[in-house]
């Protein structure tokens, strides 16, 4: 009875005991962990004591999660046609207990003037993200203060990965939103190894945290055709990623909406009687002088100063914009010289004025056969029309004298 009663006792603290530490450094347990589990009976035989053991191993098996998927900020270009594209970006993070690999598909949610707007994760359709647990033991690197040690289970691989998890991968650690570089990776093939992490974390984890992988993907957007001019295109999508394991463990990020900016211009042309005042209808008022749409009257051997204002009402700028006005050569001569040394004023949408000669040179003026060309907005040049911001405008001035 006392030789049966050393056995129970002895095999009942071993299983114990192992029961016991299990339960207080794996409060959560990282996948290909190696559990391993080892009983020993000791006995005497009646000439000594003896012992037998047995061990046996088990492998945690992954836990498919959903990931953590977080979009990054809207985008807006100006539309230049169909394929204007835009580059989406969201962060997908590890939740499981392990490696798990991922699907990727994107889905346009809402459109706004345009009615073939497309989407594509690019370039890869599937990702990888490596995930592990903490044992209690982590601790900041020996001689240098800006990385933190991280104990966790081996994976049963001695490599230079733990549950694909390597140097140069960024990681998030627990409930942090902090991200932290992997710069080494020790892995053995049982017991624990180490995943070192900068920069240092103010509070080392204790057992359980997860160190999650987190992967930036891309989505292309192109606009599609613009349905109104003037109108921005505007396009919602989102992007969901789901376990290869187990395909039901999915999650949809929120939405990013891309605005394409579509310009629109518009000219209005004034004129005045710079030798005789006159009142006519529709006025517009610049540099003291006031300028009319119609109704102005003039006489022979009189001058008269036309105003051309070209505007971009829209919210997306106008581009290669060029303005050619066709003169009445029966009736009128363009005045030489009208502004000091040029034919033309120039007023930018920065209300800067510059003159310009109607030569066919380096300038952005010229006048032949009668039709006098203005390469306007910001960048033009002798052969080129430049950019009109948004809600801005330009202005064109010339003179021109009524043959008598």
């Amino acid at each position: 009875m006392q030789l049966t009663s050393r056995i129970l006792v002895s095999l009942l603290l071993a299983l114990g005991l192992l029961a016991l530490s299990a339960g207080q450094t794996l409060a959560a347990v990282a996948a290909n962990t190696q559990i391993v589990n080892r009983a020993t009976m000791s006995y005497y035989d009646g000439t000594t004591t003896q012992t037998s053991s047995s061990t046996v191993t088990v492998t945690v098996a992954l836990v498919p999660s959903p990931p953590g998927i977080e979009a990054g900020p809207q985008q807006t270009i100006t539309y230049a046609g169909a394929n204007t594209q835009l580059v989406n970006s969201f962060t997908v993070i590890a939740t499981s207990n392990g490696p798990d690999s991922y699907s990727l598909a994107t889905t346009i949610t809402a459109s706004a003037n345009t009615t073939d707007a497309s989407a594509e994760v690019s370039p890869l359709t599937s990702i990888t993200l490596g995930a592990s647990v903490t044992l209690t033991g982590s601790y900041n690197a020996a001689g240098d203060p800006a990385t933190t040690v991280l104990v966790v289970p081996s994976d049963g691989l001695a490599d230079n990965a733990v549950n694909a998890i390597e140097a140069g991968d960024l990681v998030r650690i627990g409930n942090s939103a902090d991200t932290f570089t992997v710069t080494a990776v020790a892995d053995n093939d049982s017991g624990t190894s180490t995943i070192t992490v900068t920069p240092a974390l103010t509070t080392a984890p204790g057992a359980g945290v997860l160190i999650a992988e987190e992967k930036t993907v891309t989505v292309i957007v192109r606009a599609g055709s613009v349905e109104t001019i003037g109108t921005d295109v505007t396009v919602d999508k989102n992007l969901t990623a789901a376990s290869t394991t187990d395909n039901t463990r999915s999650a949809t990020s929120s939405a990013i909406r891309d605005t394409y900016t579509s310009g629109a211009s518009t000219l209005v042309k004034y004129v005045r009687n710079v030798s005789q005042a006159g009142v006519g209808s529709t006025s517009y008022d610049y540099a003291g002088n006031t300028y009319y749409r119609s109704g102005v009257q003039a006489g022979p051997g009189q001058v008269l100063e036309y105003l051309l204002v070209a505007t971009n009402s829209s919210s997306g700028e106008v581009t290669a914009a060029m303005i050619n006005d066709v003169l009445p050569t029966d009736f009128v001569i363009l005045r030489s010289n009208a502004y000091g040394s040029g034919e033309v004023t120039y007023i930018d949408d920065q209300d800067a004025a510059s003159t310009l000669t109607a030569l066919a040179d380096t300038d952005a003026a010229s006048y032949a056969g009668g039709t006098l060309t203005v390469y306007v907005g910001t960048g033009a040049t002798s052969s080129e029309g430049g950019t009109i911001p948004a809600a801005s405008s330009v202005m064109v001035l010339y003179q021109v004298t009524i043959k008598p």
